[in-house]
């Protein structure tokens, strides 16, 4: 895609924000799951913006509901914002990125500060609420995007938040649900994408976030899949540990399932 093109979709994606931000803005005052609905049309457009064509496989099972993905790169908000209205949960460094940041905040992400034990349980404590009132959140439990071919060890620590929310919610007769999710980026340009060239639309280590976000908009042509496995009821009896441990290896088998 040349660069004359990328520009004048930005600009019309800035048009349409212009438009669509003082109903997002009253929704997140007044109605905030008229909010994420708000976001997951503006992700509608930011998607043609990219360049990016998303299909999905499985379903993805209505809120209340912890979806639990893998992280490949910063496309992953708004691919994964293809498959329902939905908040994710992101490390607090995300508040301080340039443009994410203002993202994040539009779809009502929850920031964790997971380097400091004594926040993980205002991150839980923020988590139930959220599911609590019936929300969908996706938590990224790698803590940081991988390579997309395979998965990083899951960390327990937030997952508890599901088995925090169904004690609190064990006397109102809800169902509470944890679904794995995996997430792949198959093709560039009609060209299936192996392991070596992973790295063009992967972000990790040090690569500078805008120039990546440059890059992979003039390439355009991108395909993405993602797969919905088989939701997991959550009760007060289930051990956050053993869950983890059920979910990294569902996600990890999804990602084998969702790559070409």
């Amino acid at each position: 895609m040349s660069s004359f093109l990328v520009c004048i979709r930005i600009v019309l994606l800035v048009l349409f924000t212009v438009l669509l931000l003082p109903f997002h803005l009253v929704f997140l005052a007044f109605a905030p799951k008229r909010a994420n609905q708000s976001a997951y049309l503006w992700h509608f457009v930011s998607r043609w913006v990219v360049g990016v064509r998303v299909t999905i496989s499985g379903t993805p099972q209505p809120g209340p509901v912890l979806y639990i993905s893998n992280h490949v790169s910063w496309m992953d908000i708004v691919v994964l914002s293809r498959a329902a209205p939905l908040s994710f949960v992101a490390k607090a460094d995300v508040a301080k990125w340039p443009v994410f940041s203002w993202l994040a905040k539009w779809q009502r992400t929850i920031f964790v500060e997971r380097d400091k034990r004594s926040k993980t349980g205002i991150a839980v404590d923020a988590m139930a609420e959220r599911l609590e009132s019936g929300d969908a959140l996706v938590l990224f439990p790698e803590g940081t995007s991988s390579e997309g071919w395979g998965t990083l060890p899951f960390k327990s620590a937030l997952i508890g938040a599901v088995v925090a929310t169904a004690t609190r919610m064990e006397d109102h007769n809800i169902d509470l649900f944890v679904q794995p999710v995996a997430l792949a980026y198959t093709s560039l340009r009609g060209i299936a994408l192996g392991r070596m060239e992973a790295e063009r639309v992967a972000w990790i280590g040090d690569i500078d976030l805008l120039p990546h976000l440059w890059s992979v908009i003039t390439t355009g042509g991108l395909e993405a899949k993602i797969v919905f496995g088989a939701p997991v009821e959550v009760n007060p009896d289930t051990n956050r540990k053993t869950l983890t441990k059920m979910m990294e290896a569902e996600v990890l088998m999804l990602l084998e399932e969702a790559r070409p």
